[in-house]
């Protein structure tokens, strides 16, 4: 093919590329109102669209959610009445926050273009009034009694279709900015003077985590404090998925703040990243700005790749090589640790994992907590908490090979829920099967069970004696009675 064949216009390349950059800008990701990652897709369209209610764009004007279209609208008239502020004032705050953030944290696609400011900022208004009233009506529904603060009707008609609306309002796809929320919710407290709305937010988001529990809640535990004014979330995903994480251990250890640069964090180990930090920054080349240097790229590579290719192990398994799992001490899905067992066990190593209750709104969640890791992680050897949930789900895949030892997870108090051992195994196997990268955390674990296994002359006696136990127990037992004979026998010697 001659050169004249080909009319390369340099202007289309610097345009496209600036145009992925103002999409896919490396600080911005963590903030972005993702889409669901093309590897994962496979795993099912329950899992990414909606089926009762869009929020946002993505899923907006398909035929089967129109009806709940019809009671937002009521949803803004309600919340005006429940707040006593004016329509045309809360449209004027969303609007200002759609102008200035909002808008340009969801993809241009096909579902966003043609949209005008004004309807994306009364699909917004709409979005965050039916969301912060259904927080609230869920919150008050928790009481014996009902609550005159809620419409009656919408109240009932909420609580009748709560499971539906709990699944999608945690769909990846179907997430509203946070500074859309944190307008009205601005706009009460300059009103009133009061902030109602950010307890209601904190109350549902630490009701939802505790879905998750099989324990129940003591009297005396602490509340724990999700800090949406200091350290604002993305959205409610990423606000329930800090919170799985960060309730009951540190981030990472000292060790770690050494090497991390000293910056306000939205998520745990996510920088927070503003408007204000946009206007700060100076123009930037486009696309360098994500990527280091030649000289510097080598150095970024570790000498050795992680191996997270490690076969499963069943629960069966761990036993033999004396390895007992157990429930963690916290709820925290990052609360996984491989530890010296306790003796008077007779256990070599403990492997704790947060335990786990699963219904399929749960499980849903848990999915789209891990996809918007996928999202937003940027390199294998990432921050061990920015992929905490795909380890999470990785290890306990890790555990299941036969629906024997889902029931094994079960006696062990690792694993509840309704459905069935085969129903659960399945779920957690497609899930792995589709997860691209299971996180720092799952291959320390692995590694720290592969040394263990390989490498310890403990685990390997103790291997030796529980696959031969049943062999030993008849040989001690054969021991014993010929004790016994030889004691008789010398006892009737000595008679005679």
């Amino acid at each position: 093919m001659g050169s004249a064949d080909v009319s390369i216009d340099v202007e289309d390349f610097d345009g496209a590329a600036k145009k992925f950059e103002d999409t896919y800008e490396c600080f911005g990701m963590d903030t972005m109102m993702h889409k669901f990652p093309a590897g994962l897709r496979c795993i099912g369209d329950s899992y990414i669209v909606p089926r009762l209610v869009a929020i946002g764009p993505y899923h907006h004007g398909q035929k089967k959610l129109q009806m709940m279209e019809e009671v937002k609208y009521a949803a803004v008239s309600y919340f005006a009445k429940r707040t006593d502020l004016d329509v045309e004032d809360m449209r004027k705050a969303v609007h200002s926050s759609v102008v200035e953030v909002a808008r340009g944290k969801y993809i241009e696609d096909a579902t966003t273009k043609g949209i005008t400011d004004d309807k994306f900022a009364g699909m917004m208004l709409r979005d965050a009034c039916f969301l912060l009233l259904y927080m609230e009506a869920y919150c008050r529904s928790l009481g014996e009694k009902d609550d005159p603060l809620v419409n009656p009707s919408l109240r009932r008609f909420l609580f009748s279709n709560r499971d539906s609306i709990e699944n999608d309002i945690m769909l990846l796809e179907n997430q509203l900015p946070w500074p859309v929320m944190q307008a009205l919710i601005d706009l009460v407290w300059q009103r009133r003077g009061s902030e109602p709305w950010s307890e209601v937010v904190s109350s549902y988001i630490v009701a939802m985590g505790n879905a998750f529990r099989v324990r129940e809640i003591s009297d005396g535990e602490v509340p724990y404090d999700l800090q949406i004014k200091t350290n604002p979330p993305p959205h409610l995903l990423a606000l329930l998925r800090r919170h799985k994480i960060e309730s009951g251990v540190p981030a990472h250890s000292p060790a770690d703040d050494k090497a991390q640069p000293q910056k306000p964090l939205l998520e745990s180990g996510v920088p927070a990243h503003s408007p204000a930090d946009d206007k700060a920054q100076p123009e930037k080349p486009l696309l360098h700005s994500c990527f280091p240097k030649k000289s510097l790229l080598l150095s970024c590579f570790p000498k050795k790749p992680r191996d997270t290719s490690i076969s499963a192990i069943t629960p069966m398994e761990l036993e033999e090589i004396g390895v007992k799992l157990i429930p963690s001490g916290t709820d925290a899905f990052s609360d996984m640790d491989f530890v010296k067992g306790r003796l008077f066990h007779l256990r070599l190593r403990e492997l704790s994992l947060a335990p786990l209750s699963l219904s399929n709104a749960r499980a849903s969640c848990l999915v789209n907590m891990a996809a918007f890791e996928v999202c937003t992680a940027s390199r294998f050897l990432e921050d061990r908490n920015k992929t905490a949930i795909c380890s999470y789900l990785a290890l306990l895949a890790m555990f299941m090979v036969r629906e024997d030892d889902v029931h094994k997870l079960r006696s062990q108090g690792v694993l509840h829920g309704p459905q069935s051992n085969m129903e659960m195994l399945t779920f957690f196997k497609t899930v792995m099967k589709h997860l691209p990268d299971s996180g720092a955390r799952f291959a320390g674990i692995m590694k720290k069970i592969a040394d263990y296994k390989n490498n310890s002359f403990r685990a390997k006696v103790y291997k030796l004696l529980y696959t031969n136990r049943k062999a030993i127990v008849k040989l001690l037992s054969i021991i014993i009675t010929l004790v016994g004979f030889y004691q008789a026998v010398l006892s009737l010697n000595k008679k005679i």
